[in-house]
């Protein structure tokens, strides 16, 4: 089977907001995700020091103190902190299933300080089917390890072979034609894999407006992936392994915070914590794990 593949370049751009920057003064940095159909999740709730680094760098600190309140409509569900876990809060209703499209509103209250955030339970999203397709041989390519060129030209290229695979996801399109909802399609290969540039060049996963997304004519919503398994030879055949695939759907929140979680460019992600840092964000989330290779 013989097909073109292309290189493919992700960008993303999405509306930036003010970011809190910590002072001498601790700033509460929070992470809790919504997952509609589920129960209410465990809250991680950790503060910041007046030197910490960049965002989830580990110069974050438990918080163990705080007061935390989930309402969910007019359903309030409180939290306690977890002895055994520094830094966790569990809630206190564990049956309670979130609904689709439910309003929530997380507070809490941390050394005088109100802090808030909320958001809106997307709904369920389910894959529809997935198509995997790779060459028959692997194909060529120069590795590269580095973005930097010098006079000497010396920049950690060296020859390989790799199977690049396009993989096409497709789930159900929302009946509302004014959806503003967000879809995050996400493959996650179990194969090593170092060249920082070609990895560059793939497409593992993208944050788009659903709306924005292809359509086919079956009521479907559908993307195109692409990753690469690295071979030792022209001839080795098709490694055997795992790929998880993922299809998430969410609100701005959480598109923002994930579109901007590795730019270079901000110290953190953009947050909608407000009052702190973080994210705060309801998901559905919908994922299968597939064998490829023989």
């Amino acid at each position: 089977m013989k097909k073109r593949f292309g290189l493919l370049l992700l960008a993303v751009w999405l509306g930036a907001c003010d970011t809190v920057v910590p002072g001498s003064e601790p700033v509460l940095v929070v992470e809790a995700f919504l997952q509609t159909g589920a129960p209410p999740p465990t809250i991680r709730l950790r503060q910041t020091g007046p030197l910490a680094g960049p965002y989830d760098s580990g110069g974050a600190q438990a918080v163990t103190d705080a007061r935390v309140m989930l309402q969910l409509d007019t359903l309030l569900v409180p939290y306690h902190p977890d002895p055994a876990m520094p830094g966790f809060y569990r809630p206190a209703n564990t049956e309670l299933l979130l609904a689709p499209q439910t309003a929530f509103v997380l507070e809490i209250q941390w050394r005088g300080r109100l802090i808030r955030a909320r958001d809106v339970l997307p709904p369920l999203i389910r894959i529809d089917s997935v198509q995997l397709a790779f060459p028959e041989n692997p194909v060529p390519a120069v590795l590269l390890d580095s973005l930097v060129l010098n006079d000497s030209l010396a920049i950690g290229g060296r020859e390989g072979y790799l199977y690049p695979v396009e993989v096409t996801l497709w789930w159900r399109a929302l009946d509302d034609p004014d959806s503003s909802y967000w879809v995050r399609p996400h493959l996650q290969p179990e194969v090593p894999f170092s060249s920082v540039v070609v990895d560059l060049f793939l497409r593992t996963e993208q944050v788009l407006l659903e709306q924005q997304s292809a359509q086919d004519g079956k009521g479907r919503r559908y993307w195109i992936g692409v990753y690469a398994v690295p071979v030792d030879s022209a001839r080795a055949p098709m490694p055997i392994h795992t790929l998880r695939v993922a299809l998430l759907r969410s609100g701005r929140a959480y598109a923002r915070f994930a579109a901007t979680r590795e730019s270079p460019e901000r110290r953190e992600p953009v947050s909608n914590v407000e009052g702190g840092l973080g994210i705060v964000a309801g998901i559905a989330l919908d994922s299968l794990r597939l064998t490829v290779g023989s």
